[in-house]
């Protein structure tokens, strides 16, 4: 009999000191408060009780690791979206870059162009003034005859 109550104490010491110290059965037994707004963002699927939004401990902490797990995921989802766009915007500049050297180099179009229409424009201009087309060289003589 003395060993049969021996049994059953130290049973109850050990269930005792399992129950007070594990911190599951102690976050489960620990009231909290969640908002519903961190439930919104955490998109997290807490079991509804009737006392919503208080909570256990155990609860609160599941909802705050969803909420970083969600947090990296919108960030993430924001990271791949910049960087999408940001090279989208790199690569065309790039592009753009090319174009313009192809484009305005000495031996480009443009820079073959601009020099001789520029010295095409002077040349007119300068012709126009000081060399004299056949017809006006005659129109010329026959004033001075």
């Amino acid at each position: 009999m003395n060993k049969l109550k021996a049994l059953i104490i130290v049973v109850c010491i050990m269930g005792l000191t399992a129950i007070f110290g594990c911190s599951l059965i102690m976050d489960v037994a620990t009231p909290s408060y969640i908002s519903p707004a961190a439930l919104a963002y955490a998109d997290a699927n807490v079991p509804l009780i009737p006392w919503m939004p208080f909570t256990s401990l155990f609860d609160a902490r599941f909802v705050e690791k969803k909420m970083d797990f969600q947090h990296l995921l919108n960030n993430m989802t924001e990271e791949a979206k910049y960087n999408f766009h940001k090279g989208s915007v790199v690569s065309s500049i790039i592009v753009g870059e090319k174009f313009q050297q192809a484009v305005f180099s000495p031996t480009g179009p443009i820079g073959l162009m601009l020099p001789a229409s520029l010295a095409g424009i002077l040349g007119t201009m300068a012709g126009g003034k000081y060399i004299k087309s056949p017809r006006e060289k005659e129109l010329e003589k026959e004033k001075k005859k």
